[in-house]
């Protein structure tokens, strides 16, 4: 799905089905990541190297500590890992999803199979926002997308949009922005953190939590390559760098052992 006649002036419904493509997109990458604290690029510890094989179901992390290496659907409650112990949370297991995506004239896609990532996602590193970025399928509804744009990001191609998440209108039968985990969403806001832990939150006063984000797809591939807040001063943010998409990897080895999760 890599050689569509693609828009050359992305709309918002054209940014959505990007975010909605990524695993129909790419088999393989390899990628440095980074996370950064609140508004500001200070990067949230040191960057990460990963290789992702999607025909196995397995990435290879490294990063100061060591390597580690993830296997299978992340909401199996199977996890390997090299180097590093710890426990998280087994998710509810989805009835079985449909087989596959229907597509658009330009080969993103139009519809896909409901609750598809809890049977086919990609391995989890540290949580679920790693997964969200590389299937972004959360950006596809209950975010207002504006201000697209075709441009060039790290000698990439990309399609970057201002989202603003939205609170859901239970009354009006609006589910608003659904992030893949409430906990750590890519957009991290108000809208997350009421869905998440209700309106009571203490974290919601003060007006500190940002809003609205510039973010970045990659075309090719339809990961996540850039999430900026911009307002507020607290909010999440990353970025992606990718060297190889769909080439032959070669990640470190390492003796890999089970963890339960």
């Amino acid at each position: 799905m890599s050689g569509e006649l693609l828009p050359d002036t992305p709309t918002a419904a054209d940014f959505r089905a990007l975010a909605a493509s990524a695993p129909w997109r790419f088999t393989t990458v390899h990628l440095t990541h980074r996370r950064q604290q609140d508004s500001g690029s200070t990067p949230d510890g040191e960057p990460v190297e990963a290789w992702l094989d999607r025909r196995i179901g397995r990435v290879t992390v490294r990063t100061a500590a060591g390597v580690e290496v993830a296997e299978g659907v992340p909401y199996s409650g199977s996890v390997d890992l090299v180097g590093r112990s710890g426990e998280g949370t087994v998710c509810a297991a989805a009835p079985p999803a449909e087989t596959g995506p229907v597509l658009r004239p330009d080969g993103l896609v139009g519809r896909r199979p409901e609750g598809w990532h809890y049977d086919h996602g990609d391995p989890m590193w540290q949580d679920y926002r790693w997964t969200a970025m590389l299937d972004p399928v959360e950006l596809s509804r209950g975010v207002d997308v504006s201000d697209v744009l075709a441009t060039t990001l790290r000698g990439r191609l990309t399609w970057s949009a201002t989202c603003r998440p939205l609170l859901g209108d239970d009354d009006a039968g609006e589910e608003g922005y659904i992030p893949r985990c409430g906990c750590c969403p890519l957009l991290d806001s108000p809208a997350s953190r009421i869905r998440e832990y209700g309106p009571e939150d203490p974290t919601l006063t003060g007006g500190d939590l940002a809003t609205v984000y510039c973010v970045h797809l990659d075309v090719r591939t339809g990961i996540v390559v850039d999430v900026t807040p911009l307002d507020g001063t607290a909010g999440s943010g990353l970025t992606n760098e990718l060297h190889a998409v769909d080439e032959p990897l070669d990640p470190p080895p390492g003796e890999r052992r089970r963890a339960g999760r």
